[in-house]
């Protein structure tokens, strides 16, 4: 024991700066896996939904691989999109959260993507994205009777909460409904309903 305790005494110095490397090799390390994290694009500001993403819209940021999301989209991938839903500053951008680009590929030929405008107290305050709903025209005179325009169509983007007493809704439908909406608005207020998949 008096033997180590000579030894330790004798390359104190030496010891002392061979722990002190070793404790900055492990703050490098630490550093060094940080550094080594996913690269992802999030938002810089909050975004209303149907926003179209501009290359001003993202910043880049790095975060743990434990913790990436697997279907985060690259900066080329994500201008140019247009958000589903509304989206918090530093949100990070993925496939789920924007409207699927080109012909709308998931919702079958012929599918396009129309807007309304609904007052929130003819139901739109309570619509949420992904939410299925029967379009009902409503004569504002009242002379004519309310009727359904579209039927279980899917409510693919909602402008985050507002002031404003009407809403625009991003709803995928056909053509043929699309016409048939945009024809009834020029004389009727919408109002939306929750529809059953399946009902009459």
């Amino acid at each position: 024991m008096d033997r180590i305790q000579e030894l330790v005494l004798e390359h104190r110095r030496l010891l002392a700066a061979l722990f002190a490397g070793l404790a900055v090799l492990a703050a490098l390390t630490s550093l060094r896996h940080d550094v080594d994290g996913v690269r992802v694009q999030v938002v810089h500001r909050d975004l209303l939904s149907g926003h179209v993403i501009g290359a001003g819209d993202l910043r880049t940021t790095v975060v743990p691989a434990a913790v990436a999301p697997a279907h985060a989209l690259e900066r080329a991938e994500a201008v140019g999109r247009r958000i589903a839903g509304p989206m918090r500053a530093g949100e990070v951008v993925t496939d789920f959260r924007i409207v699927r680009a080109g012909s709308l590929s998931g919702y079958g030929a012929g599918a396009v993507l129309t807007t309304i405008r609904v007052d929130r107290a003819d139901g739109a305050a309570a619509v949420r994205v992904g939410d299925r709903v029967d379009v009902v025209a409503v004569d504002p005179d009242g002379e004519n009777e309310a009727s359904v325009v579209a039927r279980d169509v899917e409510v693919v983007t909602v402008p985050s909460d507002d002031d404003s007493d009407a809403t625009a809704l991003g709803l995928v439908t056909t053509e043929k409904n699309a016409l048939r909406l945009a024809g009834a608005g020029l004389t009727s207020r919408f109002s939306v309903i929750t529809s059953t998949p399946g009902s009459p």
